[in-house]
């Protein structure tokens, strides 16, 4: 445990470590079409690392033709 000062009363108080943020999803995608995000296009012809809201747009507008989930 963590030691910190109060700022208000200057005495010492404990601090409970945080847990680190969890690591984003990431998905490893070959698509059958070409996909555009936010001006950026996805081509068929490469393999692309996204993340779980760019997959779930790929998903949805059925461009995906394989997928391997990274983390």
């Amino acid at each position: 445990m963590a030691k910190a000062k109060n700022a208000a009363t200057e005495e010492v108080v404990a601090v409970e470590p945080q847990a680190p943020e969890p690591a984003p999803i990431m998905y490893e995608v070959t698509l059958n079409g070409r996909f555009t995000h936010m001006d950026f296009p996805y081509l068929p012809s490469h393999h692309h690392v996204v993340d779980k809201a760019i997959y779930d747009a790929m998903v949805e507008a059925g461009v995906v033709a394989d997928v391997k989930q990274l983390s």
